[in-house]
């Protein structure tokens, strides 16, 4: 006879290895319907899209717990990299390409709501009113969507910042179209009061290109979408054999890897108040 704990442990590992295979996305028409975030009434335009991806990593002085069996890792954090690795290659998300794929953007974001390994899940969005002129809404936006709510330390915010105008950067040097959807996806994890954090920040901005100017955003208004969640320390070390399987990745891999990383950040005057 299996005891609870037995029963729970088969349970998680079901759990687990139906996530790692990946969700079958549906027919392409119906995701067509939903659309990227953002991507406002060109959302059907797949010629005319792209995906800019950054990461960032802040931590406050709190400690973690003992890695135990995952000492191999080397850090809690190269653990979360390793699973959000996992997440991206179960659905072929590419984070150092900007080929954007309908399918594979939407399936990441079901895979990281999905992922058996986070706890207190939260997923949410905010809007703002953007132009070629004032950027400073999105940033205002994010502020709103971690700093201010603690889901990362303060100190990390800047970095945040930073890396968002990389992928902005990415944005304005990436020729594409006349017009362009930019699918922008910004990757935290984040050390607070002992929690790591994982988290995905998107939007999508229509940009268009001026002679002389080069790409610029359009006047719009923008979805900030929010997908963060705590890892769990102790569902980690259950499945501590499944984890050690896996492909794994550094935390400063998952940071340098991202495509606009090695970008210099945008330094246009809108992100200013």
């Amino acid at each position: 006879m299996s005891t609870p704990a037995g029963e729970r442990l088969r349970r998680e590992a079901s759990r687990i290895a139906m996530w790692a295979r990946g969700r079958q996305a549906p027919p392409r028409e119906v995701l067509a319907k939903l659309g990227p975030p953002g991507s406002g009434e060109r959302g059907l335009d797949y010629g005319g899209q792209e995906k800019g991806v950054g990461n960032s990593y802040g931590a406050d002085d709190s400690e973690l717990p003992d890695l135990g069996p995952l000492a191999s890792f080397g850090s809690w954090q190269s653990v979360a990299s390793t699973i959000l690795r996992k997440a991206e290659d179960s659905v072929g998300f590419d984070q150092s390409s900007t080929e954007f794929d309908l399918c594979e953007w939407i399936s990441l974001g079901w895979q990281f709501a999905d992922m058996p390994f986070l706890a207190d899940i939260i997923d949410d969005s905010r809007y703002a009113s953007i132009s070629s002129l004032s950027l400073w809404p999105a940033i205002e936006a994010i502020y709103y969507s971690i700093e201010f709510d603690g889901v990362v330390p303060m100190d990390a915010f800047d970095d945040i910042v930073t890396s968002v105008k990389k992928i902005g950067q990415l944005a304005v040097q990436n020729e594409g179209r006349q017009e362009k959807d930019s699918n922008m996806q910004q990757g935290v994890l984040t050390v607070v009061n002992g929690d790591l954090r994982l988290g995905l920040l998107r939007t999508g901005i229509q940009m268009e290109y001026r002679t002389g100017k080069g790409y610029q955003q359009l006047n719009q208004q923008i979805n900030v979408s929010r997908l963060f969640g705590s890892l769990d320390y102790d569902m980690c070390v259950r499945h501590a054999g499944t984890l050690l399987e896996w492909d794994g990745r550094d935390v400063d891999d998952w940071v340098n890897d991202a495509s606009s990383s090695s970008y210099p950040p945008n330094t246009s005057p809108a992100w200013d108040i």
